[in-house]
């Protein structure tokens, strides 16, 4: 039998992961057609990551419900945030850590772009700073690039919500009456029930879904 000892990060990682469990949380699961973002992705000028296409998608629907734009005050209040701050859940040579894009809504798709290839970088080497991993107020996790069809991620405490996105799968669709090949994946919704109610998570993941659905170049 052998020990790994953590590091003061992995004891501050498991400290969260407690408090984050603490919260009723609740999943609400929509499959996305993803026809229209596949050919939006191939025109863009810029190629960009789908993980950056999810992110504008996310920051633009969740200014039009402020309330997934919220988090959990120890019971006395819920504070709804003006700024959209989108954590970006990542895998680094320290371990699971979730960078932040500041004002994302605010952001074009190009500038999401640049954030995302900083993220790139400072997760090879690990040197993220404390500024790069504070402020968060909504997270999304992307697993498209692993074999993963669909999961779950926990809300990270105080957000009151985070989008976990599954791979693309060859799936048969029916179009125009007809069976034929299309595209899919599945994103899961999962949330502080304490903060959201099911019918505005079914509203914004609907909203979400038309919104990736329907992109257009």
């Amino acid at each position: 039998m052998s020990e790994k000892r953590l590091s003061a990060l992995g004891k501050s990682m498991g400290r969260q992961m407690i408090k984050s469990w603490e919260a009723p949380q609740f999943t609400h699961f929509s499959v996305i057609n993803c026809e229209n973002m596949i050919a939006y992705h191939k025109k863009l000028p810029v190629k960009v990551s789908y993980t950056t296409i999810l992110i504008k998608a996310v920051a633009d629907t969740i200014a039009e419900f402020p309330i997934m734009n919220a988090s959990w005050d120890d019971g006395t209040k819920i504070i709804l945030h003006e700024n959209i701050h989108m954590g970006v859940a990542v895998d680094t040579k320290r371990g699971l850590l979730v960078p932040v894009i500041k004002d994302a809504d605010k952001k074009s798709l190009e500038e999401i772009h640049q954030a995302m290839e900083e993220i790139k970088k400072k997760s090879v080497k690990g040197n993220f700073s404390m500024e790069d991993l504070s402020g968060g107020t909504f997270v999304v996790s992307n697993l498209g690039m692993f074999h993963i069809h669909a999961f779950t991620a926990i809300v990270n405490a105080p957000n009151g919500a985070i989008i976990s996105v599954g791979r693309m799968e060859d799936v048969p669709i029916i179009k125009d009456g007809k069976i034929v090949a299309g595209k899919t994946m599945q994103i899961a919704l999962n949330m502080d029930h304490r903060v959201i109610d099911g019918a505005t998570g079914a509203k914004f993941l609907t909203a979400l879904a038309e919104r990736l659905e329907t992109l257009d170049a």
